[in-house]
């Protein structure tokens, strides 16, 4: 039997299908792929034919999602194509079995979820109860929906790594499922939104809701936060020492460069001003608000390489995760919509009625 390509080949060639000429033919009906790639494509489908192709491969490939998606938008692509993508995925069935069963495991070693622990308002610590972990000595009954938890990570005691400036080894456009994995890599200081600060200053935003507000230039936007959001007077220190703070985004952020599952990476911001001003909150209290102005780091790749995340592949995985934790509204999480949480309308128009005062002298500019 030939050998064909390797592994990392056949991911390389998955993941250019799916992130790179499947969206091209969906973004109208009359764009074409020219002939040339269509010629690869086909080529590349018959040297599968006689490529050792096995569950683990498919696994870390998803050449078989893939496939797959091109044949659901058959009529946009050559017969040619689609033919032998349907040969292949009836081979591998045959196989292998259902091919939607083949799934990443996030809890296992290297997984995106490895080492995330969950924490029940009981105070008890357990293991995400995964449902393909049969085999893991520590688990638990599934939690009534009401049932407020917490995420930690395990053995997670050493000093943060988030707790200095710059990169940090990151990349523009890296993603997680949840904060709490984002916590365990090092990038943030805790598995919840909010400021990552020591009294050195502050290092890394993570922002949802309504926490962003677009103040018509590109690459800058205002952020807000509350008095008692711990970190806002070491942010002060940032407009004074000119210190970069990493940026996240999550899927829950009502902004046009929200993620559409889960938070991204979307590089170095300057803290060029920021103010203070008494308004009055969402349920009618006075409270002193906090305003920053954020531009983008220019030396650093393009926000246009964060805008490409979440990949196929990183929406298969948050869309595993969210079926085997079968508990959506448990956790409040899911994909966004289309028009950023237009059901949380109290806080829109507040955010609105304020939005004079916020923008006026009110807040000071360095």
């Amino acid at each position: 039997m030939a050998v064909g390509p390797n592994r990392d080949e056949l991911r390389t060639w998955s993941q250019y299908i799916r992130d790179s000429l499947i969206p091209e033919l969906k973004d109208g009906s009359e764009v074409a792929l020219a002939t040339n790639i269509l010629e690869e494509v086909r080529s590349f489908l018959y040297e599968l034919r006689t490529t050792y192709v096995d569950v683990d491969i498919l696994r870390y490939s998803r050449l078989h999602a893939a496939l797959k998606e091109v044949c659901m938008m058959g009529d946009r692509w050559p017969i040619t194509i689609v033919l032998p993508a349907k040969a292949l995925l009836r081979a591998w069935e045959v196989r292998y079995g259902p091919l939607s069963d083949i799934t990443t495991d996030l809890w296992g070693p290297g997984g995106r979820l490895e080492g995330l622990v969950k924490l029940t308002d009981s105070g008890k610590l357990s293991q995400d109860d995964n449902p393909r972990r049969n085999s893991s000595p520590v688990m638990t009954a599934r939690r009534p929906k009401s049932t407020k938890s917490s995420w930690s990570v395990e053995g997670r005691n050493a000093p943060s790594y988030a707790m200095r400036s710059g990169h940090n080894g990151f990349n523009v456009g890296d993603w997680w499922i949840k904060p709490a994995a984002a916590y365990r890599d090092g990038i943030i200081h805790g598995s919840t939104n909010g400021i990552t600060a020591d009294v050195e200053g502050a290092y890394a935003i993570f922002m949802t809701d309504n926490e962003e507000v677009e103040i018509g230039e590109e690459n800058m936007f205002r952020y807000w936060a509350s008095h008692k959001e711990s970190g806002c007077l070491q942010l002060i220190k940032n407009v004074h020492s000119r210190g970069l703070v990493r940026v996240l985004r999550g899927w829950r952020l009502c902004s046009r460069l929200a993620p559409k599952a889960g938070l991204r990476y979307d590089g170095l911001y300057h803290v060029s001003g920021y103010g203070v001003k008494l308004t009055v909150n969402i349920v009618g209290e006075d409270e002193w608000q906090y305003s920053f102005v954020l531009k983008r780091y220019r030396d650093q790749a393009g926000l246009d390489k964060a805008l490409c995340h979440p990949t196929a592949d990183e929406m298969d995985d948050w869309k595993d995760y969210k079926q085997t934790r079968d508990s959506i509204s448990d956790d409040n999480e899911g994909v966004q919509s289309p028009t950023h949480q237009e059901g949380d309308k109290k806080v829109m128009d507040w955010m609105q009625n304020n939005a004079g005062q916020i923008g006026s002298g009110g807040f000071k500019t360095p």
